[in-house]
């Protein structure tokens, strides 16, 4: 079939000092384009890191570029494609994608290219006037990339009809559209198209968006998320209407690519996939009926309210491994201010449960939010010793950005008027790279900030440690071995893999 369409996933930029680096396969890609090809169309792929996991080239302001290089990305376009689409990854990636779709321009002025992701959704008139996109499209990318498709190959495209999405004007002009209501029946989307990219490369390292075990692929059970947490852009991207898939029909899915690629382990890329635990409950009673056998992990983060020691149990015995909490802080004032309806409470009586089935339990605190105070700092640490104690294995304590489509991003920005430019985006990093922390709280500095961070890490694996003095050996002999059972293990073993990709440059 001829090529109508390339998508592209960039390769991805990664500080030199962060110590996890991810290489997980493109699943909002994937899944734009098996709605793509069930629509008609030729589609062809380039996922730009998994054709060259193990290439990395120098980037700007301490970081490294892995996978292909622009110009051999651009090289890969099936020169007859009439549409190019990009898929933006993460904010502080945003100058690397924009020099590859300037790239892309300079080398085919006559074909349309469209862009998609929560950068783009959150950005779309700065992302349209600074890059050569023609078009943005806006929130969930099936549906309206198989309309613009459509439209462009029949030679009839009206951006002004076309709902969810941002185009320039006649006069150069970005011009948004309404949105795209959201699409009900998540199930009728078809399938990721695995076959499309380089999955074998992935599959054969472990390698995804948890710990490493065995041969992973990405799944998504559920699409959105309930909640309005005011630094999260979430509400932008999806909006707040969570919609939970089929759970037999998802569990046919998964025993498709058990048979298609044999693989062992399926990574939850949800943003919130415990929200009901009717849903959750019902899932894992039909993979024991099922006489299923794998192991599936949750490690972007999920509410803890419906994990009580029955559903750690069905968790466990389902095959549910590693989970991730985002509690984000222990001070209930910041909780409140960040409109994230938890109890810590909760929180450590659902760590404490988990752990007793023998689940491995990360937790995510973030640090420096506007206006938080050194007495509310004192009370996450003592969260954190609390979560530490009740068997957490893990932490990553962040230091909050404030990131594009979120509320406090609206508010920070107004008020600082800040200047988006590319110092702006590679500033974002500093939620995830200790090296360079950024303070937004009046009360610390960035040197301060830092410091709290890191002490709040040494906090927890003390406690962790002195609770259960067994866990660092084990982890050491585990890295030895080359095991993964946590994300510290995970963490140690990329920074390893990093230093011979060093030695071996050298």
């Amino acid at each position: 079939m001829p090529v109508d369409i390339c998508l592209i996933r960039p390769s991805i930029v990664v500080p030199a000092k962060n110590i996890t680096t991810m290489f997980t396969p493109p699943l909002g890609l994937a899944y734009v384009a098996g709605a793509l090809r069930e629509a008609g169309y030729g589609v062809q792929l380039i996922d730009a890191v998994g054709e060259s996991l193990d290439t990395r080239h120098p980037a700007p302001n301490d970081c490294h570029y892995y996978g292909l290089a622009p110009a051999e990305v651009v090289e890969r376009i099936d020169a007859d494609s009439n549409i190019v689409g990009v898929a933006f990854g993460f904010s502080f990636e945003w100058p690397a994608c924009r020099d590859l779709v300037l790239a892309i321009r300079k080398r085919y002025p006559d074909k349309l290219l469209i862009g998609g992701g929560e950068h783009i959704t959150a950005l779309p008139e700065q992302s349209l006037l600074e890059s050569g996109l023609d078009i943005c499209i806006l929130g969930e990318g099936e549906e309206t990339a198989v309309e613009i498709a459509g439209a462009y190959l029949q030679g009839d495209l009206r951006p002004e009809n076309i709902d969810g999405i941002a185009y320039k004007g006649a006069g150069g002009e970005a011009v948004i559209n309404r949105r795209r209501e959201r699409k009900r029946d998540i199930d009728a989307i078809a399938w990721p198209a695995w076959d499309l990219m380089p999955i074998e490369n992935y599959l054969e390292r472990g390698f995804g968006f948890g710990v490493n075990r065995g041969r992973s692929l990405p799944v998504m059970a559920s699409r959105g998320c309930p909640y309005q947490c005011t630094f999260c852009s979430n509400p932008a991207m999806w909006t707040t209407r969570w919609i939970a898939r089929d759970a037999d029909l998802l569990l046919d899915e998964i025993e498709a690519y058990q048979e298609k690629y044999g693989v062992e382990n399926f990574d939850f890329y949800d943003l919130t996939a415990i929200v009901k635990k009717s849903w959750i409950v019902d899932f894992c009673r039909k993979i024991e009926a099922r006489g299923l056998s794998f192991t599936w992990q949750l490690p972007s983060g999920t509410r803890s309210e419906a994990i009580d020691g029955e559903v750690a149990a069905l968790l466990y015995r389902s095959g549910c491994r590693n989970m991730s909490y985002s509690p984000e802080s222990g001070a209930p004032t910041v909780l409140s201010r960040i409109k994230k309806k938890i109890t810590t409470d909760s929180v450590v009586r659902s760590i404490r449960a988990g752990f007793r089935q023998g689940m491995n339990i990360k937790c995510k605190i973030i640090l420096g939010f506007p206006g938080e105070t050194f007495r509310e700092v004192l009370q996450s640490y003592r969260f954190i010793i609390r979560m530490a104690l009740a068997g957490a294995f893990d932490i990553s304590v962040w230091a909050f950005s404030p990131y594009p489509g979120s509320e406090l991003f609206a508010e920070i920005s107004e008020e600082r008027k800040m200047t988006l430019d590319d110092a702006y985006f590679d500033s974002l990093r500093s939620y995830a790279d200790p090296s360079m922390t950024v303070s937004y709280s009046e009360h610390f500095t960035d040197r301060r900030l830092k410091a709290l961070r890191n002490f709040g890490t040494v906090l927890f694996y003390g406690a962790a440690w002195l609770r259960r003095p067994h866990r660092p050996f084990a982890s050491l002999i585990n890295v030895a071995r080359g095991r993964q059972e946590s994300r510290s293990e995970m963490g140690l073993i990329n920074v390893i893999r990093r230093a011979r990709l060093t030695g071996d440059a050298d």
